[in-house]
């Protein structure tokens, strides 16, 4: 047989503990805005299910059971605790609390990506960022494989259906030894470089992998790729040992410069982006929150020197 307490809902509850507080039928049902007949019928069926009478009431007067005093503490705090997940959920679902998974591939955000998480921090003390770094063979940073939600990545990438938001165009750069003829050079022009054994990245993504392999340019003609390298150390390594080339961009001279490289702008190649991306049908509302800093953030941004990378404070 069926428990009558199964039937029982915060309804009842919710009668119980404003009966037991106010003492009073007209203001208890007042305050649940319900009828006081009604409200006399849910703490029936209460006192029904739980085979126990909560509250003796006369034309006089009401007034707690034994009973009733007895459960009334216990009551209230499985009304506050109910309350409180309530809450709680509201919160995650508006993104001031729980966790935000955002990837970024080495290299991208550089300039922006520390002080936007600072903001949102900032902005949602209560909340979590949690940061997955991903090298060059998962340009996507995750969102790929679904183990993020918001990344910092730099296109393009050969995902349909991500929204992105632009944060930086930023020239590309030749990564040369410094022993190279070209590294004397202030600028060096695409041609000039298209006959340079390269270093490439070990990427799943062909259309990423030959956007810095400059296929695009080569019209046809394979390039001469020499190595491959995961992370910007293996393939600043590469190139200080005279391996090849490498194209970067051009924030990569401040924050990767060593002995043995140097970075040469490249006159007539387009710039490349850093963006946000994400999945625009999972986006929850700290996804929404995290791109509206950026946005901000990217606003206060300085402009670029096409000619020096080491202008800005991150």
């Amino acid at each position: 047989m069926t428990s009558p307490a199964l039937h029982l809902s915060i309804r009842h509850l919710r009668a119980f503990v404003a009966l037991a507080e106010e003492l009073h039928f007209a203001r208890a049902a007042a305050g649940l805005h319900v009828t006081s007949s009604a409200l006399s019928q849910t703490l029936s069926q209460l006192e029904a299910a739980i085979g126990a009478t909560l509250v003796h009431r006369t034309t006089r007067k009401v007034e707690l059971t034994a009973t009733g005093r007895d459960v009334l503490e216990s009551t209230q705090a499985a009304l506050a605790a109910f309350d409180e997940a309530i809450d709680h959920m509201h919160r995650v679902v508006r993104g001031e609390v729980g966790s935000l998974v955002v990837g970024y591939v080495i290299g991208a955000g550089l300039e922006l990506m520390p002080s936007v998480i600072r903001a949102f921090e900032q902005s949602r003390p209560e909340a979590r960022l949690v940061l997955r770094e991903y090298d060059f063979s998962s340009p996507a940073a995750g969102l790929d494989s679904g183990e993020v939600e918001i990344a910092f990545v730099r296109p393009p990438l050969n995902l349909e259906g991500l929204a992105y938001l632009d944060l930086l165009d930023e020239p590309r750069v030749a990564c040369v030894p410094t022993g190279h003829p070209l590294a004397r050079r202030a600028k060096v022009t695409t041609r000039e470089l298209l006959s340079q054994p390269i270093v490439a990245a070990p990427s799943s993504d062909e259309v990423w992998r030959d956007y810095w392999l400059l296929v695009p340019e080569r019209e046809g003609r394979a390039p001469e790729v020499v190595l491959e390298a995961a992370t910007f150390e293996a393939e600043l390594q590469a190139v200080a040992a005279g391996r090849g080339i490498s194209i970067t961009g051009l924030t990569a001279a401040r924050y990767y410069a060593r002995p043995g490289v140097t970075f040469v702008p490249i006159s007539d190649l387009a710039p490349c982006k850093i963006c946000l991306a994400w999945w625009p049908e999972r986006a929850s509302a700290a996804v929404d929150h995290l791109v509206a800093v950026a946005k901000v953030k990217r606003a206060e941004l300085p402009p670029l020197d096409p000619v020096k990378a080491d202008n800005r404070t991150p």
